[in-house]
């Protein structure tokens, strides 16, 4: 008997050290960073935050093709920070819903036409001190 229960006792223990694994199906949130010249931003430090928690969800780096991917357990505004050792990073928020599925947000990245706009409204400030210094140099005369 006490042979049988030092066996059990020795079984329980090598299944403690047994580490086990799942696969899951579920919908992840894939976030991909790179910069205008495609250059990669592979391995480079990353911080997940859940919505309205000041510590971090998940920590890592990006994968071999630039890609943060988490699994969201509630919907709300999910914040992404990924950054190198040299300074460039950026944060990304996420709109998660109650069915866990990113809100994409198609105009999040349009960097040509917040340069076209910007480049308008400088022309447009510009053109205005123009007008002005024009009309001043008219009254004088």
């Amino acid at each position: 008997m006490k042979i049988i229960s030092l066996l059990v006792l020795f079984a329980t223990l090598l299944f403690s050290h047994n580490l086990m694994h799942s696969v899951s199906k579920k919908q992840s949130v894939v976030v991909s960073f790179s910069f205008s010249q495609k250059e990669d931003f592979s391995f480079q430090n990353y911080e997940v935050y859940a919505p309205s928690s000041e510590i971090p969800f998940a920590v890592g780096r990006t994968d071999a093709y630039s890609r943060v991917s988490f699994l969201p357990n509630t919907g709300g505004k999910w914040r992404v920070k990924a950054f190198s050792e040299d300074g460039h990073g950026k944060i990304v928020d996420i709109e998660v819903n109650e069915n866990m599925l990113a809100q994409v947000d198609t105009n999040s990245n349009n960097t040509f036409t917040k340069t076209l706009i910007g480049i308008m409204i400088l022309l447009g400030i510009f053109g205005l001190i123009y007008i002005k210094k024009k009309d001043k140099k008219n009254e004088k005369i």
